[in-house]
């Protein structure tokens, strides 16, 4: 089976990295440092306006993706999946910010993920991208992912197994697995050809 999967906040803590570096950005402002976690974009997680949160990003993004770390057992179980999948990394890291892609890559295989393909947003959108087109021209047949909006309209073609968070609780399809942890993957990638996956 091909299986697409996110990188941030799929395979990494991201979110928590972000907070880290948005509370000195935020101090040294006197702006909002508190996060609502229930919503995605940094602009609604702390009430920044778009001119700060795009400040924010350029200076501090290459740090976070430098620095964060993977979600406990995701190497491990990335690395059992490889011995019988096909895995295409597909993120919305925008490979038209600096150097990004190469700090992508250099993280990768600092930590050991394995994968056969890794896929950058291309777009103008510098921050959100549809994986769908992607996921259809490589033939994925299942998705790994966070993101609200990107797991709905992907579930509308293949499986999704989605990572729990508050920003995305509303969603709910029948073609949406939630879980919590790295661990419960590889049991519901087995069963996925016989229950779930799609004609």
């Amino acid at each position: 089976m091909k299986i697409g999967i996110d990188i941030d906040n799929t395979i990494t803590h991201t979110t928590e990295m972000i907070m880290h570096y948005a509370r000195i950005f935020g101090e040294e402002r006197e702006l909002n440092t508190i996060p609502d976690l229930n919503y995605y974009y940094l602009e609604d997680v702390l009430g920044w306006d778009e001119e700060t949160a795009d400040l924010f990003l350029n200076t501090y993004l290459g740090t976070i993706y430098q620095e964060m770390r993977p979600k406990e057992e995701a190497v491990e179980t990335i690395k059992q999946l490889k011995q019988e999948h096909e895995l295409i990394l597909i993120t919305s890291r925008n490979q038209n910010f600096q150097k990004v892609e190469q700090v992508t890559i250099d993280w990768l295989r600092h930590y050991g993920v394995p994968y056969d393909d890794l896929i950058l947003n291309a777009t103008p959108n510098m921050h959100h991208f549809s994986k769908l087109e992607v996921c259809m021209q490589h033939g994925v047949q299942l998705m790994i992912e966070d993101h609200h909006d990107l797991a709905l309209e992907l579930s509308r073609a293949m499986p999704v197994i989605l990572f729990d968070y508050p920003y995305n609780r509303h969603l709910s399809s029948d073609s949406i697995i939630r879980v919590k942890h790295w661990n419960e993957i590889l049991d519901w990638v087995k069963q996925l050809p016989a229950n779930t996956r799609r004609a």
